[in-house]
């Protein structure tokens, strides 16, 4: 399975399978992060298959038999992969070969009258937030079909927001400064959290998807003292292993990435001598990107990224 980053590998990859040059395409990744409205866009104007959730094998397959030359999406369907019926059908509907025989095992009155075999064209697209690996006939799947797992970066994210929704200008803004990571779902809630009068949009927007202490830590770290200290300052600081550094230092990379401006780091040392009983400011109380989570710390921050955003304007 590749690992694809941007929107616009992502795109092409819908565009590829709509216009018929992957039959069989599965797209595993985080939620929120727009794979349904993806396909829901491109395929809007076509006639095709929705399977999702808790839909029968059965109900399926008389779906398919009634339409067999539709387009065939299959949307959050971890329960349907635990039954062995539809794992057969998915099977021979991901079949390499353009013309494909799906079969019913048994002849029961459940088909309706339909005959337990027919023949059909359908293009497959399979949308998971995960792909389980635990059985030999799932992985069946994932070898019948051109499988990528798709994660955009937050860079990536926030500029599908601001593609998608200029209306959203100032929430977006929020979302880019803060220590948070999140999906387009995450816009949506926000909508509604501004538009409250009981709700604070910031103090919502922080519980919804702050990071851990350790990565605030490292981030911290990243900002303020050469790459050759990273690791050995967040261990020393978190108590956290090398393993665990490496992964957190992809969020963090995430979160620095977005930053409008890269400001010097006063705290790094030109000398090849390591200093780390010199203590980094909490920025977290003090920069819109590192807000803290208690409410009354987060006004300050607020008030700064508000009018900074005024100046830009």
């Amino acid at each position: 399975m590749r690992t694809i980053s941007t929107y616009s590998r992502f795109d092409r990859h819908i565009a590829a399978h709509v216009a018929g040059e992957i039959d069989a395409l599965l797209i595993a990744g985080p939620p929120g992060n727009g794979k349904s409205y993806a396909y829901e866009q491109a395929l809007r104007n076509m006639n095709y298959h929705l399977f999702r959730a808790r839909r029968t094998p059965i109900k399926v397959y008389n779906e398919l038999y009634d339409n067999p030359d539709w387009p065939v999406v299959f949307d959050d369907i971890s329960a349907l992969l635990r039954d062995d019926n539809f794992l057969d059908l998915l099977k021979s509907l991901c079949e390499t070969k353009r013309k494909k025989t799906i079969r019913w095992g048994t002849c029961t009155e459940k088909l309706e009258g339909r005959a337990n075999s027919f023949r059909c064209t359908s293009r497959v697209l399979i949308v998971m937030n995960a792909f389980p690996k635990n059985r030999a006939d799932v992985m069946a799947i994932l070898d019948r079909c051109d499988a990528v797992c798709f994660s955009p970066t937050k860079k990536e994210i926030i500029a599908r927001m601001r593609n998608a929704f200029p209306k959203d200008a100032e929430l977006i803004d929020l979302l880019e400064k803060f220590a948070i990571l999140p999906s387009l779902r995450t816009l949506i809630k926000a909508r509604q959290w501004q538009s409250s009068k009981h709700l604070d949009v910031v103090e919502e927007l922080l519980s919804e998807c702050n990071l851990p202490d350790a990565v605030h830590s490292l981030i911290r770290t990243m900002t303020h003292y050469p790459e050759r200290d990273w690791c050995q300052r967040y261990v020393k600081e978190t108590g956290l292993t090398e393993r665990t550094y490496r992964r957190h230092k992809l969020l963090a990379s995430q979160i620095i990435d977005c930053r409008e401006t890269q400001d010097a780091c006063p705290n790094v040392r030109t000398d090849a001598g390591t200093d780390f009983a010199a203590p980094l400011p909490d920025i977290r109380t003090v920069d819109p990107v590192f807000p803290s989570n208690s409410r009354n710390a987060l006004l300050p921050a607020t008030q700064k990224a508000n009018s900074l955003a005024a100046q830009k304007g």
